[in-house]
């Protein structure tokens, strides 16, 4: 493994570190805010933080590029929308393991759009058995009270849109410096965000700032949007979008443990025969992957 590869995994890794914490984090916050004000003060403090790293501003090279830094921030903004509405309805540990199945939703997307190798006998069967265990984890929620079944179909929204997000991204990362690259995707979705909050008539002004909350927000728009996101657009320059995806099935592992020790999330058979044939499928998938490239 070169050296621009091993730099690549490397973020990727963190970034997933970082990232498994916030599902349990966002619960937490989601219990006093709305999903569009968790979002919109994120989106503000990760535009501030990033214009204060790199104060310069250009003006567009393409406007069809800028098709695609609008597509990638709305999208972006959208996965956020409607990750944060399933942890109001589900398990956060749910979440988790459905948003997992992105690397498999990327890879097909890349098939149908950038006509990448990815289907043959290997990766249908973890196709298969990745979405198997979708749905186990699916039939899992309808058995306990206030779980509703609408949050996991949104989790499985919301890995449909982060895989859109990644290809797009794919499409405009050379020539941009990677940190108003970020910060323009950043800027679209929290227009998109403020023309959500307008039109819903949302506003922050009942709500309490307790220290807490703030530090938690200040987490999640600083580290977990502004320094994850960065490191994760670089590990896409070094290694690749399905590469790189590849790092999500980690998400579950970390979440589920912390989800049961912090929120107390039960864990059931359901949720653990539905993780390790979500884990499993993955697996199998990115053997397939391997085998296509040659690897």
């Amino acid at each position: 493994m070169n050296k621009k590869n091993a730099i690549g995994h490397l973020l990727a890794l963190t970034t997933i570190t970082i990232w498994s914490s916030t599902f349990i984090l966002s619960k937490v916050v989601l219990e006093q805010l709305s999903p569009l004000q968790v979002l919109g003060i994120r989106y503000a403090l990760a535009l501030v933080f990033l214009s204060l790293l790199h104060p310069r501003f250009g003006k567009p090279k393409r406007w069809s590029e800028e098709l695609f830094f609008l597509l990638s921030g709305v999208g972006l903004a959208a996965y956020f929308v409607c990750e944060n509405s399933a942890l109001q309805r589900t398990y956060s540990s749910n979440v988790s393991l459905i948003v997992a199945t992105i690397p498999l939703m990327t890879g097909i997307l890349s098939m149908a759009v950038y006509k990448t190798p990815f289907l043959n006998r290997k990766s249908l069967a973890g196709f298969a058995a990745a979405y198997g265990g979708v749905f186990l984890v699916i039939l899992n929620g309808r058995r306990f009270a206030g779980i509703e079944p609408m949050g996991d179909f949104l989790a499985l929204l919301a890995a449909l849109l982060f895989a859109v997000y990644t290809l797009t991204m794919q499409r405009i990362q050379e020539g941009h410096h990677l940190i108003a690259l970020t910060r323009k995707v950043f800027a679209y979705g929290f227009f998109f965000l403020l023309g959500m909050m307008l039109c819903t008539g949302e506003s922050l002004d009942d709500v309490r700032f307790s220290g807490q909350l703030v530090a938690s927000l200040l987490f999640l728009g600083i580290v977990a949007s502004s320094l994850a996101f960065l490191m994760w657009n670089r590990a896409i320059q070094c290694i690749g979008s399905v590469k790189v995806n590849q790092y999500i099935y980690l998400v579950p592992v970390v979440t589920t443990v912390f989800a049961a020790l912090f929120l107390k999330e039960r864990i059931t058979l359901y949720t653990v025969a539905g993780a390790g044939l979500i884990l499993s499928g993955l697996y199998i998938s990115e053997k397939a992957q391997g085998e296509l490239a040659g690897r």
